[in-house]
């Protein structure tokens, strides 16, 4: 058996670890069950979490029928990198990762469809399809581990959401198991649901909170043939936001539209200024025509067209940083992209000394700091700052998420804020898709 000996486990689990640990030993195998501790699968502040690796989906149902019968709270998770975003969790015994699951199940490259299981990662699928000229458009940040099922669960993107849009967009079939360990499929063939939801789209973005999402069948697109990245730079950002509006305005189509305030990243630009960086992918012709457009645009900024090695060095940086460690802090906040210089200038003024990166032609902003960021303010300014904000932001329309913080900000708001006449709707598909709450208690909105 296991060493349980390292350290004392968190008092809420300290009764039902050893239980859970042996008895999913007992039933699936010491192969199949770990004991992990650190940063890997963090969730929140906890040092002990038992996670449970099934192979198939009939083994992932088998220990969701276990966890039901034991009454086990369970997260479901892909390659763990997310776990501690969203609201603290409640009482959970047992992570199930879908980490070995990564089988391509069904790959039609004339159809332009694709079914994988939800432990594959997007990184490895779009390898193998390139080859065939073809890939899944999305590009959600973080690194080359991000799982499949993980970017549908948590409904991530990137920069190509620009021109591509979302996992709802391309996903077209799923196949999930729910609390009690049960099978069903949505999507792909099944032209309608007996239970009148579109359960694919229903699934994407519920952080696992309705069923653990096993497999995911999803459309391609073909490659684009040529690929530029074009760049802005100033000593303020008010220059590049009348440009993005321009450009919003115009005929272009970027494929990434990012605006960054002064960062570490490595671009050929002084530390202090702000830059927009443009990616363009299309035929060639269409690409040297959105590029001189752009310019024509721009009114003087200062610019550069990027190489292309330049350009792939920046945009894997870009992805990898977005989630790294030395981000205590990291939130999402939301408005129409017509206010983004009103959005910048509000998150300057009550925010100040963070790092900020805007999905620019869609009014999502990213705000990342590190450890030391406010500290000279007591814990409940701290909080007050972000409350405040927020308030603003809703006052507009707008929103603001809390997707890493200390426990002491996560005690003390909801990471999610207000979801308005729709929280009542969410809370109803909660207590019909797994009325006993076992699946991510309290994560998401509304402490579902």
């Amino acid at each position: 058996m296991m060493n349980m000996q390292t350290t004392e486990a968190a008092p809420y689990l300290a009764s039902s670890l050893d239980h859970v640990l042996n008895r999913m030993c007992e039933v699936f195998g010491e192969d199949s069950v770990q004991l992990r501790t650190g940063d890997h699968f963090r969730i929140v502040d906890e040092d002990y979490r038992i996670v449970a690796f099934p192979g198939t989906i009939e083994e992932l149902s088998e220990m969701l029928k276990l966890a039901a019968s034991e009454r086990w709270r369970v997260i479901p998770a892909g390659a763990g990198t997310w776990l501690d975003m969203g609201n603290r969790p409640m009482e959970f015994h047992l992570v199930l990762s879908t980490e070995r699951m990564k089988r391509v199940l069904e790959y039609e490259p004339a159809d332009l469809t694709a079914t994988l299981q939800a432990g594959c990662t997007l990184t490895a699928f779009n390898q193998l399809a390139s080859g065939n000229g073809q890939f899944i458009p999305l590009d959600p940040f973080g690194d080359a581990n991000s799982t499949i099922g993980g970017i549908v669960s948590s409904a991530s993107s990137g920069p190509l959401r620009c021109a591509y849009g979302t996992p709802r967009d391309w996903l077209i079939g799923i196949r999930v198991v729910d609390a009690a360990g049960e099978i069903s499929s949505a999507g792909g063939k099944v032209v309608k649901n007996v239970a009148g939801y579109d359960l694919c789209k229903l699934y994407t973005g519920s952080f696992g909170t309705l069923a653990v999402i096993a497999e995911t069948s999803f459309k391609l697109r073909a490659l684009p043939p040529d690929e530029r990245t074009l760049l802005f730079y100033g000593d303020e950002p008010d220059g590049l936001s009348t440009l993005v509006a321009r450009i919003i305005d115009s005929e272009l189509q970027p494929s990434s539209c990012e605006m960054l305030s002064p960062s570490d990243l490595k671009l050929p630009i002084e530390p202090s200024q702000y830059a927009l960086v443009l990616r363009f992918l299309n035929e060639t012709e269409a690409v040297e025509w959105q590029i001189t457009s752009a310019l024509q645009m721009a009114d003087g900024l200062q610019a550069t067209v990027m190489s292309a090695e330049d350009a792939k060095s920046f945009w894997r940086l870009y992805h990898e940083s977005e989630t790294a460690e030395r981000w205590i802090y990291s939130l999402r906040l939301s408005g129409l992209p017509s206010g983004l210089n009103q959005l910048i200038s509000d998150l300057t003024r009550l925010l100040p000394k963070a790092h900020w990166r805007a999905h620019a032609t869609n009014g999502v902003l990213r705000v990342h700091a590190e450890a030391g960021w406010l500290d000279e303010l007591k814990g409940l300014e701290r909080c007050r700052k972000v409350a405040d904000l927020r308030k603003l932001l809703e006052s507009r329309g707008g929103q603001l998420v809390i997707l890493r913080a200390k426990d002491e900000v996560k005690t003390q708001l909801d990471v999610w804020g207000d979801v308005g006449s729709t929280a009542s709707l969410m809370a109803a598909l909660k207590g019909k898709f797994d009325p006993q709450r076992q699946l991510n208690p309290g994560r998401f909105v509304v402490g579902i």
